[in-house]
């Protein structure tokens, strides 16, 4: 029986989901604390910590009392970004104390109250929101409610919380899941489970892309023979699992996808975009969707925000095509994104950079491919100098280091040319920026402005 009232719960990471994690708990009469790195004084006035708990029950990861306090819980309530084998949690983990996600925290709520609604669960390497965002509008031209969060920005304690409160539930819930997300759910189960593809990514997280796949899988570890697995059947990872999966089976074939409506008048560039869109067209037929409503949102979805986002008006660069793929975080990203500006048959201006991985860091196994394709590459961030030492006398580069700098250089050398900028830093952003999206507003920002200049 699920009951948090009173129970002793330990909340790691007050980020987004953290935060709505403990709007939950504690709404459920849970005795909550905090736990999170750096100042307390400062995190802890996050809008959402202590509308809910005492400054005195937010701890410093660091904090010396926090074992013997640790020592007393009863359940953790783990954000995604922390590693469950953190030395914290390690003796907990040895006491078999049960160390769940906010995904988890908001499913076996609704469980508990019989209010769940069908669940769509997407994950892969690339695509997720895109491909998260275009079913969640297609659901919506068929006139059904939906919810569409987790890894994509709305945590699912909100929508869980928005239930407690006495809202009617959505006909869908869309989920989009990221691989550390689906590493701590336990009674989770998806109605229908969507696995675009698998790469190489989180090298900080994971030793090998097979330990990476293996926490994209957990998307199936409840499913029974009335649930519905699409999966890639030209990656042979993802095939090879999936075969040994109970439930019904679509298959998608990325290399040549078949597409069953008309695309004439589809806005997004890129073949990695149709195979985004065959991976919907059958989710959304498991879903009984109607035709018109498909229809209607192939030739109306624009793209999301930050992923090969079309930047409008850019100064100083009349004749440039600018694109924002800030959520790029991965070498196969920035791939797929230079090859969505061959259409265009311009000179593609590179902007590659950000935050160390460990794993997977080196530009040498895609160099020959973006050689092949990008005039000029524009060094910003962490790994620009390691990049710098790749790249020596083989291609055009500059080292700016900033993106206030790479404008700058750009509009001074190219501004009066015909050419494309594609910010695709292929790394994640926490060097110099909060989240992909705060670079990505950054980017904007600089491009659609004189700040540069």
């Amino acid at each position: 029986m699920f009951n948090l009232k009173n129970k002793r719960i330990a909340i790691y990471g007050m980020g987004v989901s953290g935060i709505s994690a403990l709007r939950l708990a504690n709404s459920l009469e849970a005795q909550c604390i905090a736990i999170n790195g750096g100042d307390v004084s400062n995190w802890a006035k996050s809008p959402g910590v202590l509308d809910h708990i005492g400054i005195d029950q937010c701890y410093n990861e660091t904090d010396p009392s926090l074992p013997q306090i640790l020592s007393q819980i009863e359940l953790v309530i783990l954000s995604p970004g922390i590693a469950r084998e953190h030395p914290l949690l390690l003796p907990l983990l040895d006491k078999n104390i049960p160390i769940i996600g906010e995904i988890e925290l908001a499913y076996r709520y609704l469980e508990a109250k019989n209010l769940l609604s069908p669940i769509v669960g997407i994950t892969g390497t690339n695509g997720k929101t895109t491909s998260t965002t275009f079913l969640g509008e297609m659901i919506k031209n068929d006139h059904k409610s939906v919810f569409v969060g987790g890894n994509i920005g709305i945590p699912f304690c909100d929508y869980a919380y928005d239930i407690f409160n006495n809202k009617l539930p959505s006909d869908i819930i869309l989920l989009e899941l990221s691989s550390f997300q689906l590493e701590s759910i336990e009674r989770f189960h998806v109605d229908v489970a969507i696995i675009l593809n698998l790469f190489q990514n989180h090298g900080e997280r994971y030793n090998s892309i097979e330990d990476y796949g293996r926490s994209k899988f957990h998307i199936t570890n409840r499913f029974t023979n009335n649930d519905t697995l699409i999966y890639p059947e030209d990656f042979k990872i993802i095939a090879s699992w999936a075969s040994k999966e109970p439930g019904q089976k679509r298959i998608i074939n990325t290399q040549n996808p078949s597409i069953k409506y008309s695309t004439k008048n589809f806005k997004l560039p890129g073949h990695h975009n149709l195979v985004n869109l065959a991976f919907i067209i059958e989710a959304a037929e498991c879903l009984k969707l109607s035709t018109s409503a498909i229809n209607q949102t192939i030739e109306s979805f624009s793209g999301v925000h930050h992923r090969i986002e079309f930047v409008d008006s850019p100064m100083g660069l009349t004749h440039f095509k600018v694109f924002n793929d800030a959520k790029s975080t991965n070498w196969d990203a920035t791939l797929t994104a230079v090859a969505a500006m061959n259409d265009f048959k311009l000179p593609i201006h590179l902007i590659i950079g950000g935050k160390k991985r460990g794993h997977g860091d080196s530009i040498l196994p895609s160099l020959e491919f973006l050689k092949k394709h990008v005039f000029k590459f524009y060094l910003i961030g962490e790994m620009a100098d390691e990049i710098e030492s790749e790249i020596k006398s083989n291609v055009l580069y500059e080292k700016t280091k900033t993106l206030e700098e790479t404008i700058r250089s750009v509009r001074r050398q190219f501004g009066l040319e015909a050419g494309i900028l594609l910010f695709s830093p292929g790394f994640p952003s926490f060097d110099q920026f909060q989240n992909y999206a705060h670079r990505g507003e950054h980017f904007i920002g600089l491009v659609t402005s004189n700040a540069t200049t």
